[in-house]
């Protein structure tokens, strides 16, 4: 019996730990599926390819002041639709009780309605008012989410030149590795002096250099490109071909006064001074103060009556010379003010223009015999692999040169991408086939 419990016992205490290792393999092949499942994720998401479309669509998401000043053109509308209206009329209820010795008590309740009318002209000034301030609105928020849709493109240029530049970077620092190993071996031959050496080694230090603040470059832009749309860091971007804006200046003019939220602002303010200018010469004419209607009843007596009261208010001493003077005043100045804004867009939009168009000039240009440059080294350079027409560190210089070009055609596309986005910008316009239509 003894032997038997302590074999029980031992068989238990296997058992035990046999049920904990269990457990811990299923725990451990869970955690794999887990993260596994993340990995997965995680490569599904890396592997989404952005444009910029979409970027805009996200940064106008995730930005918190867009947001608030859409709520405060939602809180003008509101207040436009309650503005004009007129005012309630006023409801009356009181009791007169009186006593006095030699007579019976007084005992009168009155009730009646009262409304004050509106003055000449006031209900429109009121409207008017209501429809600025939502202009005013309108025109902050607009013109916030067009410079915000300038901002993401600029960032979004950016970041596809600093990637652009890091891949150039990279092989020049390649091209630069196995150059100074072939400038090293002819030094020791003698067909390259030491100078030449010391040289290749201040251009090999830099190209690793240049590597390193290529990176840092292309990890700060896509920084601000990530805090402006709430996306991570490193996702991957989708290249667009840039548009061309093929109108002349007076077509993009027109565009522009049509687009602009301030002409519409500047209209509405004018409207408002017409208003008020006629809202103050409405002022010299006799017009209705309130209108009254009592009825009376008196609790002893039995007796009733109706009273009818009607108010005028008579411009006898005030004629409101001063105010009719400074509403004409601000209706020449509104008048002068849109003017003035015409010409402020104009100038806008035309230095805007003048910057595109140089620098589409100078982009095509640049372009055409880049490429042509580019083709023609290639050639050299694998003719020169070929039959070695050229000495090997002489090829690694071609194909240096390559890269020297491509950068400036990465730096040259980005200009041209700034003065789109400012013309579009200045134009009042966020979609670039709205130009294109």
């Amino acid at each position: 019996m003894f032997p038997f419990r302590i074999f029980s016992r031992f068989a238990m205490h296997q058992w035990k730990w046999i049920l904990i290792g269990f457990i811990c393999g299923l725990s451990c092949l869970h955690a794999r599926s887990v993260k596994a499942t993340d990995e997965s994720a995680e490569t599904f998401k890396s592997s989404k390819l952005w444009n910029e479309d979409e970027l805009i669509g996200k940064a106008l998401e995730y930005n918190r002041k867009l947001q608030l000043l859409e709520t405060n053109v939602e809180i003008a509308e509101h207040r436009l639709q309650s503005s004009g209206w007129i005012e309630n009329p006023e409801f009356r209820l009181s009791r007169r009780l009186d006593r006095y010795a030699d007579v019976d008590e007084f005992d009168e309740w009155r009730y009646g309605v009262r409304w004050d009318v509106p003055k000449l002209g006031e209900l429109g000034e009121d409207k008017q008012k209501a429809r600025v301030e939502l202009w005013d609105r309108n025109v902050e928020k607009i013109r916030y989410r067009h410079a915000l849709i300038a901002k993401v493109r600029r960032d979004y240029a950016n970041v596809l030149r600093h990637d652009r530049l890091v891949e150039l970077a990279e092989r020049r620092v390649q091209i630069e590795d196995a150059r100074i190993r072939i400038i090293e071996q002819m030094v020791n031959i003698g067909d390259r002096s030491i100078v030449y050496y010391t040289k290749a080694k201040m251009w090999h230090a830099e190209s690793r250099n240049d590597y390193a603040r290529a990176v840092e470059s292309q990890t700060q832009a896509r920084r601000r490109l990530a805090k402006r749309t709430g996306l991570d860091p490193e996702i991957n971007l989708i290249e667009n071909d840039l548009p061309e804006v093929t109108l002349e200046l007076d077509e993009l003019l027109e565009i522009a006064y049509l687009n602009r939220p301030e002409i519409r602002l500047v209209e509405e303010k004018t409207k408002l001074a017409l208003k008020q200018n006629r809202y103050e010469w409405l002022k010299l004419l006799p017009w209705i103060n309130y209108i009254e209607f009592t009825q009376h009843r008196d609790q002893k007596r039995r007796y009733d009556w109706k009273q009818f009261e009607i108010a005028f208010e008579l411009p006898i001493f005030d004629w409101n010379v001063g105010n009719i003077k400074a509403t004409n005043l601000a209706v020449k100045k509104r008048g002068a003010q849109s003017d003035a804004m015409r010409e402020t867009i104009e100038e806008e939009v035309r230095s805007a223009y003048t910057v595109y168009q140089d620098l589409l000039l100078e982009w095509n240009q640049f372009k055409k015999d880049a490429r042509t440059l580019i083709s023609e080294a290639r050639k050299v350079c694998n003719e020169a692999k070929q039959h070695q027409t050229l000495m090997s560190d002489e090829v690694y210089e071609m194909e240096l040169t390559i890269i020297e070009t491509e950068e400036l055609l990465a730096e040259k596309k980005q200009n041209l991408v700034y003065a789109l986005v400012d013309l579009y910008y200045e134009i009042g316009v966020q979609d670039y086939n709205q130009l294109n239509q």
